[in-house]
């Protein structure tokens, strides 16, 4: 799954896809709501596309993966995965021990890697690791629990206003996120994406106890909320975009309509350059 939605190619849509692959693009109301759109496209004059005219990372740890299949592949497959060694792709910092450290396999190796090419290329992250996060569908448990469970993995269904959970999400991960960006944003280009599916399973799983108990609620809404101000109070400079799941969950009108009015609640809009779809689940997008 994060594969295939790392790579460039296929990690980004709607107006991120659009400013990444062709031009500049505003945001479409039918799918982020008129409300949001006002709100993010005034954020959005204030600086170009971050796109523009940029070359796109190629992370050296990802091709070097991809040499472990291309030793067995034969034929067009072999072909397919030799040529993808060159694809961009974004990075997912879905633990701890991803933002510090050397080596390309780490949030402050790969800017390292990138401050020292001239002119250095852009590096696009996806930030990933909320308390009690894929509250629906589990699929990638998160490290930063709420409440945690005797065997490490979290208890989705526990009470609380995962104060715990938050404080390790804030001072072991966004906080050491923005000491990073601080040391690299004035030279290396960069784009974050933010928690994918996260604000969506809020707008459409409530009935999931899993997802609408009080615990992931405050979890996400006060991760997001501090993840996002956070890093554009430290670094006002790098562009962030907010996932908005994809056309087949927030395309629904009704769906949307209960997303619009959480973003406003979160008071976030002012902060965001746009919204990224088809991050983490993936919808196409016919011809371009």
């Amino acid at each position: 799954r994060r594969c295939a939605a790392a790579a460039a190619a296929g990690a980004v849509a709607g107006r991120f896809l659009g400013e990444c692959r062709t031009r500049e693009a505003s945001l479409d109301s039918s799918v982020v709501g008129k409300a949001v759109h006002e709100h993010a496209a005034s954020q959005a004059a204030v600086t170009e596309n971050p796109f523009t005219n940029r070359t796109f990372y190629v992370n050296p740890s990802y091709a070097a993966s991809l040499d472990n299949s291309i030793i067995t592949a034969t034929g067009q497959i072999r072909a397919t995965l030799q040529e993808m060694k060159d694809v961009p792709s974004a990075y997912w910092l879905d633990r701890k021990a991803k933002i510090l450290g050397n080596g390309t396999r780490t949030m402050e190796g790969i800017l390292a890697d990138s401050a020292a090419k001239s002119p250095p290329h852009l590096v696009v992250f996806i930030v990933y690791d909320l308390p009690n996060r894929d509250c629906h569908a589990k699929a990638s448990n998160g490290e930063i629990c709420c409440t945690y469970q005797a065997s490490g993995r979290c208890d989705y269904l526990a009470p609380g206003n995962c104060s715990e959970g938050l404080a390790e999400y804030k001072s072991e991960y966004i906080d050491e996120i923005v000491s990073v960006l601080k040391r690299y944003a004035g030279n290396v280009p960069i784009v974050l994406v933010i928690e994918p599916d996260s604000l969506p399973n809020l707008v459409t799983n409530k009935a999931d106890p899993r997802c609408g108990n009080r615990a992931t609620m405050e979890a996400y809404k006060r991760g997001i909320t501090y993840a996002i101000e956070s890093i554009a109070a430290a670094v006002p400079q790098v562009p962030m975009y907010l996932d908005a799941g994809h056309g087949g969950w927030l395309g629904w009108r009704n769906n949307m309509d209960a997303f619009v009015p959480l973003i406003h609640e979160l008071g976030i809009a002012k902060h965001l350059r746009g919204f990224a779809t088809n991050v983490a689940g993936y919808q196409s997008l016919g011809m371009m």
